[in-house]
């Protein structure tokens, strides 16, 4: 591997965005730490999108609530950052907590409501559509027989979506 002090800005940040990719969070970790302490160094903006790289590559390594506050750090900067609500939902999925994952996913979808990696992670995540008769719980038989029956008449192309 190259020294990073060796290497330019934006050969630190696409490197480190390979490495994170390709599942190399280590790598991608050390790349995107070298390019934002140089950027805190030199009193320079980090983008929002390398903060959220970089909130990932943390959160892969273990640190999940390091992750989540550098997520909250880029979402600061740009509250319509969907990339930002996506990794802030992967890091809480790590986490083992569905209720903040799927919070966050709700506040991204409702800044971009069609961005494909917040549309993956819906998709994983398996977010239920609101009862028919919402007055009535859930697990009443009238809105189970008419989830199924909504279910079944649902056009073929919006039960992917």
């Amino acid at each position: 591997m190259a020294d990073l002090k060796s290497l330019r800005d934006d050969d630190l940040m696409r490197r480190g965005r390979t490495a994170l990719r390709g599942g190399h969070y280590t790598l991608a970790h050390e790349f995107l730490g070298e390019f934002c302490d140089r950027r805190l160094r030199d009193d320079a903006p980090i983008p929002g999108s390398v903060l959220v790289d970089y909130a990932l590559s943390v959160a892969y390594l273990g640190d999940l609530k390091e992750g989540a506050e550098v997520c909250h750090r880029a979402l600061a900067l740009d509250r319509r950052n969907a990339d930002a609500y996506a990794a802030l939902t992967r890091i809480h999925t790590l986490g083992k907590s569905r209720r903040k994952a799927v919070e966050a996913l709700e506040r991204g979808l409702a800044v971009s409501p069609r961005h494909a990696g917040l549309r993956a992670l819906q998709e994983e995540l398996g977010i239920r559509r609101p009862p028919p008769i919402p007055f009535l719980p859930r697990d009443h038989r009238w809105n189970v027989m008419l989830g199924k029956l909504m279910e079944r008449l649902r056009p073929r192309a919006s039960r992917a979506a």
